[in-house]
Parts: C-alpha cells; structure tokens; sequence
C-alpha cells in the first residue's frame, strides 16, 4: 500500500509530497475502534528517510479497507528529532544551538519549545541589543520605540507577548524560565518569528557587509 503525505520534511524544511508505503491499518482490540497505520519512505528533496504513524477510527463497520477509518492524528516518530528549519551564515552558535532546541522540543512539547524561544528572544535583546526591563513586555514596548528593527517587525515581535496571554498572567513576562502554555501551531509562530529576528539582526547586516567587502575588492570603491 503506498499513500501521498503532504507535510514539512523534518531533515531539509521542504514541503513536499511524501509517497510513504505501509500495509494498512492494524486494528486494536475488538473493545476498541480505533487502528493504527504505520508508514515510511523517503522525502524526494533530500532523500532521508521518515517514518509516520497515524492513528484513525473506524467508522464504517462494513469496510475492512483504509478508507473505512477517519483519521484523528498523524505523527513523524522518525526522525526522533525534527531540525528541518535552514538558518543563513552569520547567526552566532550561542543563537542557533537554543533555536535547535526549541526546535527539536517541539513536536514532544510546545509549551519547551516556546520557553526556550522566549529565552533566547530575551537573550538577544539583552546581549545584542542591550535592552533590559523588568519584563518582556517593556523589552518589546522599547524595541519599537527605539526603532531598532522595522515597524512591522516590531509589531510582529508582539506575538511574543500575547500567545501566552502574558497580560493575564505578568508573572510569565517577566521570567523567561516559566513554562508557557501554548499549543504546536503557535510555538512553530514563534520559532518563524525568531528566523525573522535573525535575518534582521545578524544575516541581512553580514550579508551587507559582505557585498561592501566584494565591491570594494573588485573595483577599489569604498564607501
């Protein structure tokens, strides 16, 4: 049995058609309806090799084929840890290394998954951006005054803020080691909102940078 996932490749980032082989799903025992496909191939951009696990219902008593279960979750168990996400030259190791992790956590827990996010959020602005206040809402608020990052980045950046309702709850704005109740599809927000930071603080000002150096080595123009 071969079948046609859609979903984002855990090695490379990509997203791409999977054509996964399995041979359909096992049943559990009579005093439960449910049943379970397990399903593997290899991702046609990179060519690594990934294994999902869904679970359906049964639903229609008469089919014994796979369209008889509805179903209810689809897993990636393999890798065991997805890093699929491609950060640009120029991000120091300190950044990138809590970024994995955020983004290794996620698929077993987003609430680590946006902890460590808020962490390292934190930590560039502390560090990189030498903005201090006593929670991470005034952080952000001085973020967008001193016009630091772009306006829509910095509204942006409010994501941060109110996924966690950090509003209700000020405890969490101003510790970055409490544990923040969200579900997956927001973590993964704010994992995208990180790459954004990245891009304006450490790749776009090296990637320019780089281009000064080369103009300036090829045709003797510094500006």
């Amino acid at each position: 049995m071969t079948k046609t996932f859609k979903a984002t490749c855990p090695y490379c980032g990509t997203r791409v058609y999977l054509e996964l082989w399995g041979e359909g799903y096992k049943e559990q025992k009579e005093t439960k309806s449910g049943g379970y496909n397990v399903a593997a191939g290899f991702c046609p951009n990179c060519d690594e090799f990934i294994v999902i696990v869904e679970h359906g219902e049964k639903y229609e008593e008469t089919q014994s084929d796979d369209e008889a279960y509805e179903i209810d979750s689809t897993k990636i168990v393999f890798p065991k840890f997805a890093t699929g996400r491609t950060l640009e030259d120029g991000i120091p190791e300190k950044y990138s290394k809590n970024f994995r992790e955020a983004e290794q956590v996620l698929e077993i827990s987003p609430k680590a998954s946006a902890t460590l996010s808020r962490y390292l959020l934190q930590l560039i602005l502390h560090e990189e951006l030498h903005i201090k206040k006593k929670n991470l809402e005034e952080e952000l608020n001085e973020l967008a005054t001193q016009k630091i990052v772009s306006v829509n980045l910095a509204k942006m950046l409010q994501v941060f803020r109110k996924v966690a309702n950090f509003g209700a709850h000020p405890k969490k704005s101003s510790n970055s080691n409490e544990i923040i109740e969200v579900e997956k599809g927001e973590a993964e927000i704010i994992l995208d909102l990180l790459e954004e930071l990245f891009d304006c603080i450490f790749v776009k000002p090296k990637q320019q940078a780089d281009f000064l150096a080369d103009i300036k080595d090829r045709y003797g123009i510094e500006v």
